[in-house]
């Protein structure tokens, strides 16, 4: 008898985050990857267009049994003030990280129905959704949206797709933290795992996250980031424990 395959698709597949991805996950199967953007090996489609549904629909086959999408599609954008981003530029910025995730989401749901497929989506958010970067208004507001629609298409499609975002902290590789230059060691100190998260184990991460074994995270959100977010204020600032205190001692009645 002939398994049924699964299908794995990467949007923002030219893209560092998303070109890594790919490669990892062409040593396990069939992907169709995809970007706005020429690669090789990438489909040339935008993940916002009516093509992206009619690719998906070409792309299964009848022993298809599953897909699995990856979104990583995503526009950081400069570092501008919040006075300073005209609207025009807001709107960019929430049409390539907001607009793009639902329009991918949705064409998805639409092969689902017709091709009675189940399928899992993991879809690229950020920190910056619950944590404000300074200077990234439009960013920050559209992935704090991503992480919304994962739970809006749960509510209403969960029994078919179950979406689940991943709220990614500073990567090891990425040219954000190159450009931290001078900073990188104060920056990083900020975090309580010590070093940031590398390219690979998002990665793996991503890939073990869209499997079956994570369709009860439909809706929800995991957070990688090595802990930065986990905390109220950074430790070089903490008010220190007091060394003076001692632990009482066992009472009598509790020990052995």
């Amino acid at each position: 008898m002939n398994r049924r395959t699964v299908l794995r698709v990467v949007t923002g597949a030219a893209g560092q985050i998303g070109g890594s991805l790919t490669t990892h996950l062409r040593a396990r199967g069939p992907v169709l990857a995809v970007d706005r953007r020429p690669a090789p090996g990438v489909v040339e489609v935008d993940v916002a267009s009516e093509e992206f549904a009619m690719l998906l629909r070409e792309r299964l086959t009848p022993m298809t049994g599953r897909v699995e999408l990856f979104h990583t599609a995503a526009h950081l954008g400069p570092r501008i003030p919040i006075a300073h981003t005209s609207p025009a530029a807001f709107s960019a910025l929430v049409h390539d990280n907001l607009t793009a995730a639902y329009v991918a989401l949705r064409a998805l749901v639409m092969v689902l129905e017709e091709r009675d497929l189940k399928a899992s989506a993991v879809v690229l958010s950020s920190v910056g959704a619950t944590r404000a970067h300074r200077y990234q208004p439009a960013y920050d507001a559209a992935k704090a949206g991503v992480e919304s629609l994962v739970r809006s298409f749960t509510l209403e499609h969960g029994a078919r797709l179950c979406p689940r975002a991943v709220a990614v902290g500073p990567l090891a590789e990425s040219a954000s933290t190159a450009a931290d230059g001078e900073r990188a060691d104060d920056l990083i100190a900020l975090v309580p795992r010590g070093t940031y998260m590398h390219l690979a184990e998002l990665v793996e991460a991503l890939d073990a996250f869209a499997s079956p074994a994570f369709d009860g995270a439909c809706g929800h959100t995991l957070t990688l980031d090595g802990g930065l977010s986990s905390q109220l204020r950074p430790a070089a600032i903490e008010r220190p424990p007091d060394r003076s205190a001692k632990t009482p001692a066992p009472s009598a009645a509790n020990s052995e």
